[in-house]
C-alpha cells in the first residue's frame, strides 16, 4: 500500500507541476516579408508602325497583329499598315514560358492598362489597342499589339504616342 501511496503522490506532484507550466505560456506572432526581386527592365519601346487610311471613307477600321507583330489583317477604310517593333523587357519569373501570348497577364507579369486609347480622340469607344504579352527566350519578353481598331470620324493625323505599364505581382 506504501507504494501506492507514493506512486500516486509522485503522479499529483507531476500533473501539478505540469497544471503550473501550462498557466505560464504566452504566445507571439511572427511575420516575414518576402519580396521576389524580378528586375524588371525595359529594352525597348513598342512602335506600331504606320497606319494609313483613305480619308474618303467614313467606315470604322482595324488592324490585327501576328504575335511577332507582323500585320495580321487590316479592315474598312486602312490602305497601308507596317509591322509593330515589339516592345521588349527582360524579367525573372518562375515560368516564363506561361507567357504564350495569348494573355495581357501570365506569370506573375500584367499589363494593367492593357487596351490603350491613344490613337486620334482618347475614348475606349473610338480608338484604341490592346496588347498582350509573350515570351522571347530566356527572361526576354515582347510586347505586342492584338489589334488597333478606330472609328475613322474621330481619327486624327500626326504621331500619337502613349504609355503602357508592365507590372509584377507575385502569386
Amino acid at each position: 500500500m506504501k507504494n501506492y501511496i507514493l506512486l500516486l503522490g509522485i503522479a499529483g506532484v507531476a500533473l501539478g507541476s505540469y497544471a503550473a507550466y501550462a498557466g505560464n505560456s504566452a504566445t507571439m506572432t511572427v511575420t516575414a516579408t518576402i519580396a521576389h526581386d524580378v528586375s524588371l527592365s525595359v529594352t525597348q519601346d513598342l512602335n506600331i508602325g504606320t497606319i494609313t487610311i483613305n480619308p474618303a471613307s467614313n467606315e470604322s477600321g482595324a488592324v490585327n497583329y501576328n504575335l511577332d507583330g507582323t500585320v495580321k489583317s487590316k479592315s474598312g477604310p486602312i490602305t497601308v499598315a507596317t509591322d509593330a517593333t515589339p516592345g521588349t523587357f527582360t524579367a525573372n519569373i518562375a515560368n516564363p514560358s506561361a507567357c504564350d501570348g495569348s494573355s495581357y497577364t501570365c506569370g506573375g507579369l500584367s499589363i494593367p492598362n492593357r487596351i490603350s486609347s491613344f490613337l486620334g480622340t482618347a475614348s475606349l469607344n473610338h480608338n484604341s489597342c490592346g496588347f498582350v504579352i509573350n515570351y522571347d527566350s530566356s527572361n526576354k519578353f515582347k510586347v505586342v499589339p492584338t489589334s488597333c481598331s478606330f472609328e475613322l470620324g474621330h481619327m486624327t493625323p500626326g504621331k500619337h504616342e502613349t504609355t503602357i505599364t508592365i507590372s509584377y505581382t507575385a502569386s
